[in-house]
């Protein structure tokens, strides 16, 4: 059914898969079979359909590819934006040659090359910037859902004091502004070559290794490209970012972060019936013991991922 309101040339619709958020999402044509994407609202938020356009229009007035607006109704709570077209990153990595999948991830790293270069004095406080509160909150949902919910267990004295210390460090590391959820499926390589953004509403001022950990070491990306051409991508970041000597370090400390907090997530996520992240979260579980025990991570909260 097409939505109400939505401008009469936009003549076919077909839903699509959404993210974990309560927008729904359909490409749309119009009689001369072009396409575009209708972003849909649900009424208790059609406040947030300004916010995001506005951030939408920070992020490419600074230079970031992001989906261009062709047109919105936010009254109505929707968008119709770019359709960056059919496969996101996952899709067009996976689906080449073996040869070509580090040179198309070394696109995919140009727009944090961007993102490093504004200052942060610059980013609207949309959102709260990411220190240590919001980090160790974010730990928090990785002893509920993982911990209690899923292993039914609660976390030791021990696991909470050490998650507290990688929450405080963290927060020491130099800052720049992170899109947050930087991974392949929110990234398209387009026709041009170029990498072009989506989900970009959560932007904030973050620790200044969080983008390139989440886009290397999240999902798919493990599995598509191999360790040497992982350290190509990284170092490869670090001179487009011009970051600070000690990256590597921060970059480990900030993959723990994110591994266990995205654990967290996939945990609630099965809880709620979405079997689909059951694989994510046992391949994350493995790959992330390594770093763990080499940071020192209580042998008690090993012992349960290798669970």
């Amino acid at each position: 059914m097409m939505s109400r309101n939505l401008p009469e040339n936009w003549v076919r619709q077909q839903p699509l898969a959404g993210d974990a958020s309560t927008r729904s999402y359909s490409r749309v044509w119009d009689s001369n079979r072009a396409s575009a994407i209708l972003v849909c609202y649900p009424e208790d938020i059609h406040w947030q359909i300004e916010r995001d356009l506005e951030v939408r229009a920070w992020c490419e007035s600074r230079g970031v590819r992001v989906p261009r607006l062709l047109d919105h109704h936010p009254d109505s709570g929707w968008a119709v934006i770019e359709d960056l077209g059919p496969g996101d990153a996952e899709q067009t990595i996976s689906g080449a040659h073996p040869d070509l999948r580090a040179a198309l991830t070394a696109r995919l790293v140009e727009p944090l090359g961007v993102l490093a270069g504004i200052p942060t004095s610059e980013l609207p406080r949309w959102n709260r910037p990411l220190d240590a509160e919001r980090l160790r909150w974010e730990l928090a949902g990785f002893e509920l859902w993982f911990l209690r919910h899923g292993k039914g267990t609660s976390p030791t004295e021990g696991v909470s004091s050490w998650l507290d210390d990688l929450a405080a460090e963290i927060d020491q590391h130099p800052k720049r502004v992170c899109h947050r959820d930087y991974h392949l499926n929110n990234l398209f390589v387009l026709a041009s070559g170029d990498a072009a953004v989506i989900d970009f509403q959560d932007i904030l001022i973050g620790p200044d290794t969080y983008d390139i950990v989440s886009l290397l070491h999240e999902r798919a990306m493990p599995h598509l490209l191999g360790t040497r051409h992982q350290s190509e991508a990284m170092a490869l970041w670090a001179r487009l970012a011009r970051v600070d000597d000690g990256w590597e370090f921060r970059a480990r400390q900030v993959r723990l972060q994110r591994a266990l907090k995205v654990l967290g997530s996939f945990a609630r996520f099965e809880a709620t019936g979405k079997s689909a992240y059951a694989p994510w979260r046992l391949a994350l579980a493995r790959e992330v013991l390594p770093d763990l025990e080499a940071a020192g991570a209580p042998p008690d909260l090993i012992d349960l991922l290798l669970d």
